[in-house]
């Protein structure tokens, strides 16, 4: 019987972007309701994995000199990732903004994954082992569970 891989951090990160990639996907096709919707997956999404990360990955990263220094600008780009999701909330998906804050937004998501997925991946696969890599998977899975609901509550303000 052959043994099943343990799921490792890295890849349910990348899990997580190629999702939130496709929702962008979606809602480039969309319109009216149907972006709103495609909007408020995407809101979720990223809320959830930016507030996940930055309770269990990037308290794992500060822990190694070689990936520290990631750390603070990944933040920053969550801020800024955050500040516009909040800014997209509040427009209907008829205003001529909407579109653009969305584009803006992609942009900013797809640069953030290039440079996590290259080098801070890179860093990090230099830095730990497969097992601490497996245990922090773990970590994610259950801060992630336990934010959804605050996560969810959240958009209904």
């Amino acid at each position: 019987m052959a043994k099943k891989q343990a799921t490792n951090i890295l890849s349910l990160i990348e899990a997580e972007h190629r999702q939130v990639e496709q929702l962008f996907s979606e809602a480039e096709k969309s319109q009216g309701k149907k972006l709103y919707e495609c909007f408020n997956q995407i809101y979720l999404a990223l809320n959830l994995h930016a507030r996940t990360e930055e309770l269990v990955f990037y308290p794992a990263m500060r822990e190694y000199e070689e990936t520290e220094q990631y750390v603070e600008e990944a933040e920053e780009e969550h801020e800024d990732v955050s500040a516009l999701l909040e800014e997209i909330k509040e427009l209907q998906p008829t205003a001529p903004e909407f579109q653009e804050k969305l584009s803006e937004l992609q942009q900013a998501v797809q640069h953030h994954v290039q440079e996590e997925e290259s080098e801070i991946f890179d860093a990090v696969r230099e830095c730990m082992s497969d097992e601490e890599l497996t245990e922090l998977a773990s970590e994610f899975q259950e801060a992630k569970a336990k934010l959804e609901e605050d996560v969810k509550a959240a958009m209904a303000m």
